[in-house]
């Protein structure tokens, strides 16, 4: 959990993912620096909710903003140990660790695009998280919105944690993907399998 990140790592949380769901929290709890607890059961509408998913309340000093984030275990995981990069990042970059993580949340009963038919999202049963940008221990806030497109340290900074992600969770969707994401990255552990 602690590791670098190696060629390897994206390969063994799917590995996790697919293995009985006690092995993904036995490995969350091994984590030097993670607060989580098991969240309730959810049982929405239709396919909706979840039977076992964990509660981040934070990674080290690093915070969840506007609340702590209930994901699917391997989702959690992939999360633990990008967030560890994403500060190291943060110091290459922009000179300050990372603070918090700004987020749209993780489950919404919904299909893919919005729309009332089709596949379901991965948000449909907490699979996936929207980042829509990072809050920096000296007060810089870092938004994937007003910071994608322009030629400075930030845009840097967002595309390593982007192809730092990639490494890690199976999807990955930014701004260079459609328009619906020019504000956030969609992280998901899907049996998709696409960086954008």
């Amino acid at each position: 959990m602690d590791a670098p990140v190696g060629l390897a790592t994206g390969t063994k949380i799917t590995m996790i993912a697919l293995a009985p769901s006690q092995v993904c929290f036995n490995r969350l709890a091994s984590a030097d620096h993670l607060v989580f607890e098991e969240a309730e059961p959810k049982n929405g509408p239709e396919k909706c909710g979840w039977k076992l998913a964990a509660s981040l309340h934070s990674v080290g000093d690093i915070t969840f903003r506007p609340s702590n984030i209930t994901t699917q275990c391997s989702v959690a995981l992939a999360s633990y140990i990008w967030l560890n990069d994403v500060d190291k990042l943060a110091q290459k970059y922009l000179g300050s660790g990372l603070k918090s993580v700004h987020h749209a949340g993780a489950y919404s009963c919904r299909r893919q695009r919005g729309n009332g038919s089709g596949t379901w999202s991965e948000h449909a049963f907490a699979n996936a998280w929207d980042i829509t940008g990072f809050e920096l221990e000296n007060g810089q806030v870092i938004s994937v919105l007003k910071d994608w497109g322009k030629k400075t340290p930030r845009r840097k900074f967002l595309r390593a944690t982007k192809k730092s992600a990639c490494r890690l969770f199976r999807v990955v969707l930014s701004p260079d993907f459609n328009t619906a994401h020019k504000d956030h990255f969609h992280l998901d552990q899907g049996p998709s399998l696409s960086c954008h």
